[in-house]
């Protein structure tokens, strides 16, 4: 009942640039103390650097910010600052680059994890030596997405420019080995799959491979051309949407007037400085730095409140353009150990 009163409010109000205008400036009123409540999830700027070149993501072709790695140092000050919290933020260490290419990744792990909070990583999966793999798992690592777009070197390499499909395979392979090995229960695994024109025919395959070397869940994300490619970006690259129109992300037809993610979600770029969402990869939207004043000085902050509020009305060019919060069908998950579990009833159902 809810949600058709409020979709037949956001149709009204799109249909009329008064009241558009209007219900802007009320939101715009909206008292600050209500964006002034803590995260619930701090992405960590690990590094914007990357060790592939995918074509259309903005670490790759758009993003004009320096490079560079976040210090151990500044990553303290975000989790201390939690320290006499009784709710703790979920810690993403996945935001522009590859975050395995911060070595002081396992050491951010272990000292969020030792705090309370949980852990997220998503990597390419290029860099995980068995050494590595140990250190994030002895580390309390929470969540991992083991990133792979296709089940053979055409998928793969068309994409993730810069990898090799035998290679990266091999490596998520010995993560769930070791994994195994160390008798590790903690660390939810993702299986991570980008849905191109060359990997939408391969979704059986890689749900079977996953399941057979004990993934606990598969994530097919949708293909985005994204919110910063240009019209000759958008030609070059366009076969690698995919085919299937239900594999295919598109823009919602009832495009939302509020977006709540800045409301649970921010960012902390690798020197410092807050950010308002994983949209803003250039740091387009200027905030105060942890680093100088600390995580909840910044965050609190008036300044801090206002760009929250103003990204909740969606008033920030970034917004009209996103493809997260006006995008429809995102992709899809399955539940391995579910998918296990139903296998096994049957198989109990046929021996009866």
């Amino acid at each position: 009942m809810l949600h058709r009163v409020r979709d037949k409010v956001t149709d009204q109000i799109q249909k009329s640039p008064l009241a558009r205008k209007a219900f802007t400036y009320a939101a715009s009123r909206i008292p600050l103390r209500y964006f002034k409540k803590l995260p619930t999830i701090i992405v960590v700027d690990v590094t914007n650097s990357c060790n592939l070149r995918c074509p259309v993501c903005p670490v790759t072709f758009a993003m004009t910010r320096p490079r560079g790695l976040m210090k151990m140092e500044i990553f303290r000050q975000i989790v201390d600052d939690f320290v006499d919290e009784k709710q703790k933020p979920a810690m993403y260490f996945n935001f522009s680059g590859e975050p395995t290419m911060n070595k002081a990744l396992p050491e951010m792990i272990a000292y969020a994890n030792e705090r309370g909070h949980d852990t997220f990583v998503s990597t390419n999966a290029t860099k995980l030596s068995s050494e590595l793999i140990e250190k994030m798992l002895q580390a309390g690592l929470g969540r991992i997405n083991l990133c792979i777009d296709g089940f053979d070197a055409e998928a793969q390499e068309s994409y993730r420019v810069g990898s090799k499909f035998e290679q990266v395979k091999a490596n998520i392979e010995n993560f769930l080995a070791i994994k195994q090995r160390l008798g590790n229960t903690k660390t939810v695994t993702v299986l991570q799959t980008l849905l191109t024109s060359y990997s939408e025919k391969q979704i059986d395959a890689m749900v079977e491979w996953a399941d057979d070397i004990g993934f606990d869940q598969v994530r097919f994300k949708t293909f985005s051309l994204g919110s910063y490619t240009d019209d000759d970006q958008q030609t070059k690259y366009g076969h690698l949407v995919p085919k299937n129109h239900d594999l295919q992300r598109h823009q919602n037809e009832k495009i939302s007037l509020l977006c709540d993610v800045p409301l649970y979600q921010t960012v902390v770029f690798w020197e410092g400085d807050l950010g308002l969402c994983c949209i803003d990869y250039d740091r387009m939207i200027k905030l105060p730095n942890v680093d100088k004043v600390g995580f909840k000085q910044a965050y609190l902050s008036d300044e801090a409140a206002k760009a929250r509020r103003h990204g909740y009305t969606k008033q920030f060019d970034i917004c009209q353009s996103c493809s997260y919060s006006n995008a429809d069908n995102m992709g899809f998950k399955i539940k391995l150990n579910k998918l296990r579990r139903q296998r096994a009833a049957e198989l109990q159902s046929k021996a009866a």
